[in-house]
C-alpha cells in the first residue's frame, strides 16, 4: 500500500513536471533588452512582417517606453495600432490612432490614422437591427478624414467604406419603416421611408423604401404618385423582389386605367 502511494506521488510529479516544461515552452512572450533603437524597430518589424502580431506590439510598446523621443516615434505608434487592427482587436487599435492623431499631429501617418480608426469603430458595429451609434461614429471620422484630407491616397478606401457604413445605417431605418408598415401604422413608416430616401440615397434600401412608399400612396389613392415611385424601383440598377412587384404594380395599374377608360 505504502509503495502504491509512493508511485501514484512520483506520477503526480512527473506529470506537474510535463506541465510546468510545456508553460516554459509555450510562456508569454517578453519584449528583448536592446540598448540600441535600431535593433529594437527591426525586433519589431521582422515579428510584424511574419505575422506575428502580439509580439510585434510587445516590442513596438517597449520601443516607446525606453527610447521616448526618438525621432521614429510616431512610426511605432502607428505600428501598434497596426498590429491590433490586423489582429482583430479593433477597439484597442482605434484608441493607438487616437493616440498617433493626438500626440503625433506632425506625423506623415496621421492621415492614415484618421482613416484607419474610423474604420476601427466601424467594425466594432454590431449587425443591423442593434444599435448602430459605433457606426454613426464611424461615419462622422471617415467625413472629418474625407474633409481634412481631400488628396489623401487612401481617399478611394474612405468612399468605398462610406458606402459600407451608410448600407448598414440605411439598413437600419429601413427595417425600422418595415416594422410601422407591417403593422399598417403607415403615417409612421413614411417617416422611417423618408428618412432612408434622403439620407442614404444610392442604396438598395432607398429603392426598396421608394416601393414601399409607393404602396402606401396606392392604398391612400394617389396613383400617380404610387406610379412615379414604382417607376423608380423598376429603373433603378438594383435586382430585387421590390423591382419584380413593382413591375407588377405598374402593369395593373395600366390595365385598370386602359379598363377604365374603356
Amino acid at each position: 500500500m505504502r509503495h502504491q502511494r509512493i508511485r501514484v506521488i512520483i506520477l503526480k510529479l512527473l506529470l506537474l513536471l510535463t506541465i510546468l516544461g510545456m508553460f516554459s515552452c509555450s510562456g508569454m512572450y517578453v519584449a528583448k533588452r536592446v540598448a540600441s533603437a535600431d535593433v529594437k524597430l527591426k525586433i519589431a518589424d521582422g515579428l510584424f512582417d511574419k505575422g506575428k502580431y502580439e509580439q510585434a506590439a510587445l516590442e513596438y510598446k517597449d520601443f516607446l517606453a525606453t527610447f521616448a523621443g526618438d525621432e521614429r516615434c510616431d512610426y511605432a505608434q502607428f505600428r501598434l495600432a497596426e498590429c491590433y487592427r490586423m489582429n482583430g482587436d479593433y477597439a484597442l487599435a482605434a484608441i493607438e490612432y487616437r493616440i498617433l492623431i493626438n500626440d503625433y499631429g506632425y506625423s506623415e501617418y496621421v492621415d492614415d490614422a484618421f482613416f484607419l480608426e474610423g474604420l476601427c469603430i466601424f467594425r466594432q458595429a454590431p449587425r443591423a437591427e442593434r444599435d448602430q451609434s459605433k457606426s454613426y461614429e464611424a461615419l462622422d471620422r471617415v467625413n472629418r478624414f474625407l474633409n481634412i484630407f481631400p488628396n489623401s491616397p487612401r481617399r478611394e478606401e474612405a468612399l468605398k467604406l462610406l458606402e459600407e457604413i451608410k448600407d448598414k445605417l440605411g439598413r437600419k431605418e429601413f427595417l425600422n419603416a418595415m416594422l410601422y408598415f407591417k403593422k399598417n401604422k403607415y403615417k409612421s413608416a413614411l417617416i422611417y421611408f423618408d428618412k432612408v430616401i434622403r439620407h442614404y440615397a444610392g442604396t438598395i434600401w432607398e429603392v426598396k423604401s421608394h416601393y414601399y412608399r409607393g404602396v402606401i400612396k396606392e392604398s391612400e389613392g394617389d396613383l400617380d404618385r404610387a406610379i412615379d415611385e414604382y417607376n423608380f424601383v423598376v429603373s433603378s440598377k438594383y435586382d430585387c423582389k421590390e423591382k419584380e412587384k413593382a413591375k407588377l404594380r405598374l402593369g395593373e395599374l395600366k390595365s385598370n386605367s386602359i379598363g377604365g377608360s374603356e
